[in-house]
């Protein structure tokens, strides 16, 4: 079973909004990803032969979540299996039916390891969907005199029917004299001076904004959703996924007979920091951890490892994290190791290519690591172009 399809590619077109990752690779004839698609095949081919075909089908079910999980796993068996490690995929675990995906051994060091992808609620993750549909079917409309952003109050729970919006919107572009619009807008060039029109339908609310063209360009088509929105105005938390993807692993295994270690990716819209991760590991304190463990009960809030009751998961001592992680990034992303400050804990001994963590000053302080690029044999650049 192959990840990718073998045929003649001729699309170079970019990727679509509401396209998933995967069929985006299968299908570009763009040479960059051209060598993506060779990188994972080689990878994939190093995978046990008993366990590929469950990894190839969640790469290819149709669904960025389960394509990135997959990819994490898959490169997580690669950089170990570079690092000299011994791998085996899905162990048994006495005492229990579940299996993590891995345990890692290379004669000085043995531990479990759990790769996890933290992601946002379903819920979200569906309005995301249909927001991403809507603006997919916008991007089909030409812009002949006008592009158009458009932000949005609440998304309805069912896809919205875009016919009755394209009309609307077609023929309000249509009633708009571009002269006239770009006049004022020169006069005050703000946003708040652009025409704007709402559509509210099952619960949807969406504002559209109309920005004129330049006059040599009417009539010449292109995309007509511009660069700003969708967007919503609204805090960022990065946190919550976190938590939930850390702590639903921890004690998933019960009583192992060796250290468990949880890799978490965060491929969030907005990056993911270090102090969030921190946050997240060691709880919320005025003070720098070991301080705050001295004290544990002064905390604002509890972490993964340090509770205001003190330290707990020894046996899940060490976390692995990596933001904006993607198959045409691992020449560049380098993963983070964060440890626990717990005394006597059981400590794996990790590879060079994961980069330490230190929470002995106020912000994170990330050691060097072996280059990522190097431990894949990629030039820095890669892909090229």
């Amino acid at each position: 079973m192959s990840i990718f399809d073998d045929f003649i590619r001729t699309d170079h077109s970019p990727r679509k909004l509401n396209e998933v990752e995967y069929a985006f690779l299968n299908r570009s004839a763009r040479l960059p990803f051209a060598e993506v698609r060779r990188l994972l095949t080689e990878w994939v081919d190093q995978y046990p032969s008993s366990e590929r075909n469950s990894l190839i089908k969640s790469m290819q079910a149709g669904d960025d979540h389960e394509f990135e999980s997959a990819f994490w796993e898959l490169y997580l068996h690669e950089a170990y299996r570079r690092a000299g490690y011994s791998i085996t995929v899905h162990p048994e675990v006495l005492g229990s039916s579940k299996r993590p995906d891995f345990l890692i051994d290379n004669g000085e060091s043995r531990f479990y390891l759990e790769a996890v992808r933290a992601s946002i609620a379903t819920r979200a993750l569906a309005e995301e969907r249909r927001l991403s549909d809507v603006h997919a079917v916008l991007e089909k409309l030409p812009a002949d005199t006008f592009k158009i952003s458009f932000a949005y109050d609440s998304i309805g729970l069912r896809p919205l029917a875009t016919t009755k919006l394209r009309n609307q919107l077609s023929q309000w572009l249509a009633s708009l004299d571009p002269h006239a619009v770009s006049a004022a807008f020169a006069a005050n060039p703000s946003r708040h001076t652009l025409p704007r029109r709402a559509f509210k339908e099952d619960c949807w609310s969406l504002t559209f904004a109309a920005l004129p063209l330049r006059p040599d360009t009417f009539g010449k088509g292109g995309q007509l959703v511009g660069l700003f929105g969708p967007r919503r105005a609204a805090g960022v938390d990065n946190v919550t996924p976190l938590i939930r993807a850390v702590g639903a692993k921890a004690n998933r295994y019960g009583k192992l007979n060796a250290p468990l270690i949880v890799a978490v990716m965060a491929n969030t819209e907005y990056p993911t920091r270090d102090y969030d991760i921190q946050r997240v590991l060691y709880g919320l304190s005025a003070a720098i951890p070991r301080q705050a463990s001295e004290c544990p009960s002064d905390l604002y809030q509890n972490g993964h490892w340090l509770t205001r009751k003190g330290w707990r998961r020894g046996h899940a001592p060490q976390v692995i994290t990596t933001s904006n992680l993607k198959p045409w990034r691992v020449a560049n992303v380098q993963p983070s190791l964060w440890t626990t400050l717990e005394p006597g804990v059981n400590i794996p001994l990790q590879p060079r290519w994961l980069a330490p963590v230190s929470v002995d000053t106020p912000e994170p302080t990330v050691s060097p690591a072996q280059p990522i690029n190097e431990l894949f044999g990629l030039p820095e650049n890669w892909p090229i172009g």
